[in-house]
């Protein structure tokens, strides 16, 4: 690291010069050439001032959403799990700043003045490693870019996957379809094959009595059109499986209003279910059946490990893992 020292020798001038130049002293008298030449070499030897110690009443902490704030307003998801973070982090005497896609640069302007960041959403390794570097305490919510270097609380959504498949079975369904979005992490856009997706395709390889086509397989994005879109598209056609699993509550929303837009008695009673339980998926018509992720534990656990850092930063990364619980509703229906 380079030091005001190093920048005096080369600049040929007494250290306190270098310090009162580069704090930009008004008291000093010094030929402006010799304030030039102090600002130059600095900058050519990419010298980095010690960030001095701000003090403060309460502990800071980043809320950094992987998504913008126009698109949390759209997610429920996402909105409940930021707003469990904040309501912990008030009761732990934490205070919050939030950043969004859109303004993610004022995280790392602002990195003097915050104590830990949690992320919540997906990231990519790359970003994970721009945060850590700007911030040593971090824990990611929702994924883990590397669960070797960073402390992370996720849901057991493989887990849930099979859970959600189980219970159609039980209910006679082997015809199984599939609606869920892709995401994509960073600015490289680099794409994420969502866990339920490739649980889902991975038991339908594996368990011979389920049935699901190519083309009974429907990705776009993690939103009501997607559902709605999607699900008018299955419904056109000749074949058509009994069941779809939407990837969330949004897309099952969507899915459920084609069915009910259905005339044919066939397709009106295809069941739908899904992940997240959002506050609304009691009041879908019909009520929705679907796998309760707990945001409020996931943000109060996040908070948690966020305090322990605080108090210990050598504290060995930690991997939190949320069960979940099937609500069964009216959505899906038995043909046994």
């Amino acid at each position: 690291m380079v030091t005001i020292k190093d920048i005096a020798q080369k600049a040929k001038v007494s250290i306190s010069t270098v310090s009162r130049i580069l704090n930009e002293d008004e008291t000093l008298s010094v030929k402006e050439e010799t304030r030039q030449r102090v600002l130059r070499i600095a900058k050519e030897m990419d010298y980095r001032p010690k960030r001095k110690k701000v003090a403060r009443s309460r502990p800071v902490i980043a809320i950094v959403q992987w998504i913008s704030s126009f698109q949390e307003v759209e997610d429920p998801y996402y909105y409940t799990l930021r707003d469990s973070v904040e309501t912990e982090c008030l009761k732990l005497n934490l205070d919050v700043k939030r950043y969004y896609r859109e303004n993610y640069q004022q995280f790392f302007d602002d990195r003097q003045k915050i104590d830990g960041a949690i992320c919540l959403g997906k990231f990519s390794l790359k970003q994970a490693q721009e945060f850590k570097k700007a911030i040593s305490r971090i824990v990611f919510v929702d994924s883990n870019p590397d669960s070797s270097k960073y402390s992370a609380v996720t849901v057991d959504l493989e887990d849930g996957t099979h859970k959600v498949i189980d219970y159609l079975k039980e209910n006679g369904h082997r015809h199984i379809g599939y609606i869920g979005g892709r995401e994509y992490l960073g600015p490289e856009q680099e794409p994420f094959i969502d866990i339920r997706e490739r649980t889902f395709l991975e038991a339908i390889k594996k368990d011979k009595d389920l049935k699901c086509n190519e083309d009974d397989v429907y990705i776009h994005q993690f939103d009501g059109q997607t559902g709605y879109e999607m699900m008018m598209a299955a419904l056109s056609k000749e074949v058509i499986p009994t069941a779809f699993i939407c990837a969330s509550d949004s897309i099952a929303m969507g899915a459920l209003r084609a069915v009910s837009e259905q005339k044919d008695k066939e397709r009106q009673i295809v069941s739908v279910i899904s992940f997240n339980d959002i506050a609304s998926a009691k009041f879908y018509n019909p009520p929705l059946t679907t796998l309760r992720i707990d945001t409020k534990t996931m943000g109060q656990m996040a908070v948690v490990l966020m305090a322990h850092l605080i108090k210990d930063n050598s504290m060995a990364p930690v991997k939190v893992i949320c069960q979940n619980e099937l609500i069964i509703r009216q959505s899906v229906k038995s043909i046994i």
